[in-house]
């Protein structure tokens, strides 16, 4: 029988060679950490007042620094108002300067569209000031003045450089004479402005309108008779051919107004209204019965009659 106490002693020597393993846990050895290294004193340790002090100085550094900007910032803001309020200045005493001075003095006035009034007369008026210049310009002065006249409707003062002042009339245009039963008569336009008194002459192509009992006319102002205002609107409507057989607007009423003729036939329009109907059929009427009519009613449309002379 063989023995095998070789192999138990053979595996009793390898056991020896064996690596010891050790494991580390909560209930096993643990290894040792080493000590903390010595740190090395660099020079003199700081103190906490001297750390407290060193941190004092800078922020009052850093409040002196900001202090500092915050002046620069609020100089360079007060220098800029300022040069700000003296460029404001110089240009304001520049402006009065030049508003005050000669330069552009209105040395000529130019007057257009007056026909009925001269040039010395539209000057009379206007009254420009012997200082005035293009700069210091009256223009709305001399507009109120011209506009005053009855004449002149509408005045535009404007400037022409370097040294002219041009002012431009609109001139009311005479539509008729009104007779309110005294020497002169009252001369108006269309639009019942009361223009001026006058005689008329021989040679007088307007209208005269009388028989009126409200005129109450004055120079410069609009009448507000009614009966004045329809007799001016009939005449206005009038065709050409018409209106130049008529010599008279006999108009006591709006119903009564009448036209009379160069060879005083009598047609009654009445009212303004559709008084391009009634012309038609009154020159219809003086076409047909030429030489025997002396009266035609116009002043209903639908129903117009005529009178001859043997009626």
């Amino acid at each position: 029988m063989a023995s095998n106490s070789r192999q138990r002693s053979g595996s009793s020597a390898r056991s020896t060679n064996r690596r010891k393993v050790v494991i580390s846990g909560s209930d096993g050895p643990q290894r040792r950490k080493a000590p903390p290294k010595p740190k090395v004193d660099s020079g003199r340790e700081t103190r906490p007042a001297e750390r407290s002090e060193a941190a004092r100085k800078a922020a009052a550094t850093r409040r002196e620094q900001r202090e500092r900007r915050l002046r620069g910032q609020r100089l360079r803001a007060r220098l800029k108002v300022g040069a700000v309020v003296a460029v404001v200045v110089l240009v304001v005493v520049g402006a009065v300067s030049l508003y005050r001075s000669s330069i552009f003095a209105v040395s000529s006035v130019e007057v257009v569209g007056n026909e009925q009034l001269s040039t010395d007369q539209v000057l009379e008026r206007a009254a420009v000031p012997a200082d005035a210049t293009l700069l210091r310009f009256p223009a709305d002065e001399v507009r109120e003045r011209l506009v005053s006249d009855p004449w002149i409707s509408d005045a535009v003062v404007t400037r022409d450089f370097p040294d002219t002042m041009r002012i431009r009339l609109t001139e009311r245009v005479p539509a008729a004479y009104v007779d309110v039963g005294e020497e002169a008569f009252w001369l108006v336009d269309l639009a019942g402005f009361a223009i001026a008194r006058q005689t008329p002459d021989t040679t007088a192509t307007l209208v005269v309108v009388r028989d009126i009992e409200d005129a109450a006319l004055e120079a410069g102002a609009r009448s507000e008779s009614e009966t004045l205002l329809n007799a001016l609107r009939v005449w206005q409507g009038l065709s050409s051919d018409l209106a130049a057989q008529v010599r008279a607007v006999s108009a006591p009423t709006v119903d009564k107004t009448t036209l009379i003729t160069v060879d005083d036939i009598e047609i009654l329009v009445g009212s303004a209204d559709d008084i391009g109907k009634k012309d038609l059929i009154a020159r219809e009427i003086l076409r047909e019965h030429a030489g025997v009519v002396v009266y035609v009613n116009v002043r209903t449309v639908d129903r117009p009659t005529w009178r001859g002379l043997d009626e």
